[in-house]
């Protein structure tokens, strides 16, 4: 029964998080900043959308063949299809349960190609571990190339609270904060997450060690630094689609990338979170609520479709092979 609920609250609370993120986000619209979202996203340019989906597919195809280094590792090899079929599904299941896409790729090469489950896994855990990495060195990248937008933002928020402080507000808050982090740190050790946490970091090292390790490293480097070019290509060229955003800079481009990266990450394909992140990115960058919203719908609709026509194709692919 625990167990049940655990599962049911891992699909339901990312999706209801998306919900509130889009009602929160489009209160504070009027209706004629609705019909301003409405007529960015009808009068879109979307043959630069559609240059974007071919570079999305490039990286999944990418994916798919750098799959094969890792597995010779094991002394397995499927098909270049079979690896395209699991990729693709895993996506597809990633927007119903979060990050359950690992598991349906073990899965699924286990009944096309015989690779023991937690073969497989562990492959996939260690180029989650590569790819994890890139992101944090292009989050890096970001934060450099934007470090004055953001020390404006937090300038300007601290100049703001400080002028309005309240002596016996700020104790309260204080108080709370102090409470809220003992209270942390209790249920950590009382859950036994930071043995989870240690855990992580030993997985990270051991995946690193292993990739570092294999035959073909040199060449699964590089096909990991063409997936991550193609999905920064698919999100740079997106930004001709609309002319409000034409000609935004490159420190924008980063951080509202990396900002959708982490929504997809953590929600259901970034359902509600990605919009609404990559908007408030842009705010920084002096881009009105109304372009920056509509500028991430129409990323995350266009990746969310391929996304969706990509896996049931995979799907159709595998039972048709499994017959």
């Amino acid at each position: 029964m625990k167990k049940a609920i655990i599962k049911i609250l891992k699909i339901l609370l990312p999706l209801m998080l998306g919900a509130f993120l889009i009602f929160i986000s489009y209160q504070q619209f009027t209706p004629d900043q609705l019909e301003e979202i409405k007529s960015y996203l009808r009068d879109a340019d979307y043959s630069y959308i559609a240059i974007g989906l071919v570079f999305a597919m490039l990286s999944h195809l990418s994916r798919a063949w750098r799959w094969n280094y890792m597995l010779a590792a094991l002394d397995k090899k499927p098909t270049f299809l079979n690896n395209i079929i699991a990729i693709g599904s895993g996506y597809a299941m990633n927007l119903i349960i979060p990050r359950s896409g690992e598991v349906t790729r073990a899965v699924i090469v286990k009944r096309t190609d015989d690779i023991p489950i937690d073969q497989g896994l562990g492959t996939i855990i260690a180029e989650r571990v590569l790819d994890f990495i890139l992101l944090l060195a292009i989050t890096a990248t970001a934060l450099l190339t934007a470090s004055s937008e953001i020390l404006d933002f937090f300038r300007d928020g601290l100049n703001s609270a400080f002028a309005k402080a309240n002596p016996i507000k700020i104790t309260v808050y204080l108080s709370i904060l102090a409470v809220l982090t003992v209270a942390g740190i209790f249920l950590l050790k009382k859950l036994k997450l930071m043995k989870k946490v240690r855990s992580f970091l030993v997985g990270i090292q051991d995946g690193f060690t292993t990739i570092w390790t294999m035959k073909h490293k040199w060449w699964y480097l590089a096909h990991t630094l063409f997936i991550w070019g193609m999905y920064l290509a698919m999100f740079y060229v997106c930004i001709f689609a609309i002319p409000d955003t034409d000609s935004m800079p490159l420190s924008a481009v980063l951080c509202a990338f990396v900002a959708g990266s982490f929504a997809v990450a953590f929600t259901n394909g970034g359902f509600g979170a990605y919009p609404y992140l990559i908007s408030q990115v842009l705010l920084l960058f002096g881009y009105g609520a109304t372009v920056g919203t509509a500028f991430g719908w129409i990323i995350w609709l266009s990746q969310t479709s391929l996304v969706i026509v990509f896996g049931l194709l995979c799907f159709l692919l595998f039972s048709i092979r499994k017959t």
